[in-house]
């Protein structure tokens, strides 16, 4: 894949996200690795000349609040279940702002897992519109408790490598939004 561009939330948002990250309806070889929560701002291809510095120093350094728009069932692997994320008018996005909570198999997606993913949250309550009714909010406590969260504020953009399994990629730099 290359090099990444990744908004980040703070580490205590991470950390809460985390825990509907880790939710497993089955134990799979190939799925679910573990990632860090973000959303991929670019990716620049594994040949790309463009270097670290020219990177650091295209990055905005204001903050960004994020929102969630819905919980979707994606079609591919990168995408598999995620929370669809509102763009801010003052932002650049990719086409389909997205913060992914797992990445499943295509061979395991066409056994139902993603389906299985989704409703694991949804039969666990861990989600539910926002008051407004204008987007998404989760339940990100780690027991019985409640901590809804609909939004976040980004704190950093990691430059990443992202070449090989999930699990290898690598944080090639971290630039604060503050």
């Amino acid at each position: 894949m290359g090099v990444t561009l990744w908004i980040v939330p703070s580490r205590k948002d991470a950390e809460k996200l985390k825990h509907i990250m880790d939710i497993r309806p089955r134990s799979l070889e190939a799925s679910y690795p573990s990632f860090e929560p973000h959303i991929t701002l670019l990716s620049l291809p594994a040949d790309s000349t463009i270097s670290l510095p020219e990177l650091r120093a295209s990055i905005p350094t204001t903050p960004l609040k994020i929102s969630f728009n819905s919980v979707n069932i994606g079609d591919h692997f990168f995408r598999s279940v995620y929370i669809a994320v509102k763009p801010t008018p003052s932002s650049s996005y990719p086409a389909l702002p997205h913060i992914s909570l797992c990445y499943i198999t295509d061979e395991d997606a066409a056994l139902g897992e993603r389906t299985s993913f989704y409703n694991a949250l949804k039969d666990a309550g861990r989600m539910k519109p926002t008051q407004d009714n204008a987007g998404v909010s989760l339940n990100c406590s780690q027991g019985a408790g409640e901590d809804w969260v609909s939004t976040f504020e980004a704190s950093e953009v990691w430059i990443t490598e992202c070449n090989g399994p999930v699990e290898s990629w690598k944080i090639l730099d971290k630039v604060s939004l503050s």
